[in-house]
């Protein structure tokens, strides 16, 4: 028997603009202006591209973290204990404290600091240190009571990324700035759109979001309650539903500027525009807007990052004290050079991106086949390890890296690693045993 009622759609709602708000950082805020650039006239065919990869593949790790029966440690373990330490602990340091919550940290005093000129102040070093002080005790607040996250989200900080994007969005479809062109790439519109999703690493920060999204819905409902599985799916198309909309305008506003701005990217490119827009006005809501996406995602990274420490060992390390330590490793890294650490990890984010593929299309789809997983599981994980290596001999001055993925059907448009999924799968399948995962109240 069901301890709570059904949910309203305007708690449905509610939340799904928390979710859409922790995915909505500042590269989902700002990388679309400039695949809209680029595409000028085919923007919609590459947005038909990105809508695949960067906004239904995600939404995927919500529904196979529904039938998995819980989030990324959950997820991870039942592959074994081997695939937890080398996919799910580096997953976790590589979105969290070492590379992607410090990323969000320096936009947002980039933002901020171009607004009130502190960029420019003798004590420049000493303020970046305040700030970040103040920006992780900030998110600490957001996150220190988990049940809390998404009504946080949703009262303070969404209203105001809403309204800003409806602001810039509804101004570019009133007064593009200019005509436009076509594309500036060769390339299918369709493969670049596609390739281009994988970039904002949406789906490994489903697969850790949902544990907050799975404890909310437990407050909510009970904990014993199976309407979490199908309510944790429905919020999380909601969240991606508003994601998408935001992102097409976004995609909208940059193809308008695909003749006058044809050499401006990404931060540059979207406040220029909004300076076209708005004026000297145009500026301060840009940075304000790139300061309020990048904190959302910090906010949602570091809770994910608490609430899989406190699972990965069995509570001994809690929540709280786990957030904290994430918040404290991210501070440094943040101080001493985030420049360094930015160049040197993101061979790490394609080391995870096939295994977290894997690990969601077969729970999502082929859930009963768990020797078919393992294997596809494992496969990707030694096609990430390739792929990294390839990416750190080309950083150490190897001009084509590890040559032979290369050669692989597939890899210039991101999908090398299908071929080894699918081996791996068959594999898997016929040497370990099926087992049916149950789908149950969830564990958060």
């Amino acid at each position: 028997m069901e301890s709570k009622p059904a949910l309203s759609v305007g708690t449905l709602l509610w939340i799904g603009f928390a979710i859409f708000s922790m995915h909505f950082g500042a590269s989902c805020m700002l990388w679309p202006t400039t695949w809209g650039r680029d595409s000028g006239s085919m923007f919609l065919l590459a947005f038909l591209g990105f809508f695949l990869s960067g906004l239904i593949l995600p939404w995927l790790g919500y529904l196979a973290v529904s039938k998995g029966g819980g989030p990324l440690y959950v997820l991870s373990s039942q592959v074994g204990p081997n695939f937890v330490r080398f996919f799910g602990h580096v997953t976790i340091m590589v979105t969290g404290p070492l590379f992607v919550i410090p990323r969000m940290s320096a936009a947002s005093w980039d933002a901020v600091s171009r607004v009130t000129a502190l960029d420019l102040n003798e004590y420049a070093f000493a303020m970046s240190v305040l700030f970040q002080a103040l920006y992780y005790g900030i998110v600490y607040w957001f996150i220190y009571k988990e049940a809390q996250i998404v009504d946080k989200l949703s009262k303070i900080l969404v209203p105001a990324l809403v309204l800003i994007e409806i602001a810039v969005i509804g101004k570019a479809l009133i007064e593009p700035i200019g005509p436009v062109a076509a594309p500036n790439y060769t390339r299918s519109p369709l493969s670049y759109g596609f390739v281009n999703g994988y970039q904002t690493m949406d789906l490994t920060c489903a697969l850790m979001f949902a544990g907050i999204i799975i404890h909310d819905l437990k407050v909510r409902l009970g904990a014993a309650s199976r309407r979490i599985n199908f309510y944790l799916v429905i919020v999380g198309a909601i969240g991606f539903a508003v994601m998408g909309c935001i992102q097409l305008g976004e995609m909208y506003r940059g193809h308008t500027a695909s003749t006058l701005l044809p050499d401006l990217n990404y931060a540059k490119l979207s406040a220029t525009i909004v300076l076209e827009q708005y004026g000297n006005v145009g500026g301060v809501i840009f940075n304000v807007a790139l300061a309020f996406a990048a904190m959302t995602t910090a906010i949602g990274l570091s809770a994910g990052c608490g609430a899989y420490a406190e699972n990965a060992t069995q509570g001994a390390f809690p929540y709280k004290k786990a957030c904290l330590a994430t918040l404290a490793l991210s501070a440094l890294v943040s101080v001493a050079g985030l420049g360094t650490i930015v160049v040197w990890a993101t061979p790490m984010l394609n080391f995870v991106y096939p295994p977290a593929i894997a690990l969601t299309l077969c729970t999502a789809f082929l859930t009963r086949y768990t020797g078919g997983r393992r294997g596809a599981c494992y496969a990707t994980l030694l096609w990430g390890g390739f792929d990294a290596l390839d990416g750190y001999l080309k950083l150490v001055g190897v001009e084509n890296g590890f040559s032979p993925i290369h050669l692989v059907p597939g890899q210039a448009d991101g999908l090398g690693f299908v071929w080894l999924m699918v081996i791996g799968w068959i594999i898997g399948h016929l040497i370990w045993k099926q087992e049916a995962v149950k789908s149950g109240p969830l564990q958060d």
